[in-house]
């Protein structure tokens, strides 16, 4: 979608995963009591923000879990700018930044903000603050694992905070530099986290999987 059709990203995910869900469970080959959910990467942010609105699967899996997806993108950001981006003076953040920047980051940062349909940094910024899931995380009912790796480099500290916010039946495991599967997405340890992940998923559904 994004690379052969320039679909960009989107915040709402319930409204690309509800249609997905409407034409599985039309179908005869498929048990629409038995559907289950997986996000990888920024994609922990999509399923959470999804589940918030739509309820029909089983569980799901966060890896990793994220709350706000703009903190890695404001953390580096110096304090006037951070200022400037808050208080929505966009001519003044756009002079400082030109004034200021270090080419390779902003090349860096024009790449990252293809997705986002956006060529401003300061639209970019703000259009990134409403990847966050505080607001609706609340209206969760389905049971949710969320992976916590040590060494998380882009969301540090955000699985334990969105296990903190969960309000219904939820899990949280970590993976440790010892198990061979820190860093962002266990890299090295993806055998070890499919066998959790498929577990977890096969404990939560309507059958015996035995």
């Amino acid at each position: 979608m994004l690379f052969e059709h320039q679909v960009p990203f989107r915040p709402d995910w319930e409204a690309v995963l509800t249609p997905v869900l409407d034409t599985l469970v039309s179908r005869t080959d498929v048990d629409g009591e038995a559907l289950v959910g997986y996000g990888i990467s920024q994609g922990g942010y999509w399923i959470t923000r999804a589940l918030a609105f739509e309820h029909r699967l089983r569980a799901a899996v966060a890896d990793p879990g994220v709350v706000d997806v703009s903190a890695s993108w404001t953390a580096a950001l110096p304090e006037p700018l951070l200022d400037l981006l808050h208080a929505g003076r966009r001519e003044h953040f756009d002079a400082l930044l030109r004034a200021h920047a270090d080419p390779a980051r902003v090349r860096t940062l024009a790449f990252r903000s293809k997705p986002y349909a956006s060529d401003n940094l300061f639209d970019l910024l703000n259009e990134v603050r409403r990847y966050q899931v505080r607001d609706v995380v609340g209206r969760i009912t389905t049971p949710l694992l969320v992976l916590d790796p040590a060494d998380e480099q882009f969301f540090p500290g955000q699985p334990r905070e969105l296990f903190d916010l969960l309000p219904g039946e939820k899990q949280i495991m970590g993976f440790t530099e010892e198990l061979g599967a820190n860093w962002h997405c266990q890299p090295t340890g993806r055998r070890l986290t499919h066998t959790a992940m498929l577990d977890y998923l096969a404990d939560h559904l309507p059958y015996p999987t035995a």
